[in-house]
């Protein structure tokens, strides 16, 4: 699932499909389902059969980002890349983001680039990398606790997530 998840013009099922291209309605509608994001897609104009434009231009990027992962989730693939998956979109898309997220990483190896520390948070093991090197890892609750970099991001992330 990469930053700007890339839609084709077309409806958001056929955008699904792009991932498996034999999954049925009541499948996507199921991902949809188990991903925690019926609510959203039952919304749209057309549900389903909403067409959304060129590169998805009549969805925000949040939304692109929603059917990115409902895309992987139908692909199921034993190795999935979140590659900065959360960065583009609002703190509440965020929120509902990180749940879908949350499902679809349960089970399954996952390589999550971040910037975000919401996103490394949930994470068995965190590398931090500085100046391309790898300066720290372990788990989130171990590397804040220790004087680092991480530590340092952490601290910086929670002061403004308080004053935010």
């Amino acid at each position: 699932v990469p930053q700007d998840g890339f839609l084709f013009d077309s409806t958001v099922a056929a955008n699904v499909r792009y991932g498996r291209p034999d999954v049925s309605d009541h499948d996507i509608r199921l991902a949809f389902t188990e991903l925690g994001l019926l609510d959203w897609v039952e919304g749209l104009p057309e549900g389903l059969d909403t067409r959304v434009g060129e590169r998805g231009e009549s969805l925000s990027v949040g939304e692109r980002q929603l059917v990115a992962v409902a895309r992987a989730y139908v692909a199921d693939p034993d190795l999935l890349v979140l590659d900065e998956a959360t960065s583009a979109v609002d703190p509440a898309t965020e929120v509902r983001l990180q749940r879908a997220l949350d499902s679809l990483t349960r089970g399954r190896t996952t390589l999550a680039i971040a910037h975000r520390l919401s996103t490394a948070e949930a994470a068995d093991e965190v590398i931090v990398v500085d100046a391309g090197r790898v300066v720290q890892r372990g788990p989130h609750r171990d590397l804040v606790g220790v004087p680092g970099v991480y530590a340092g991001l952490h601290a910086s992330w929670m002061s403004q997530t308080r004053s935010g």
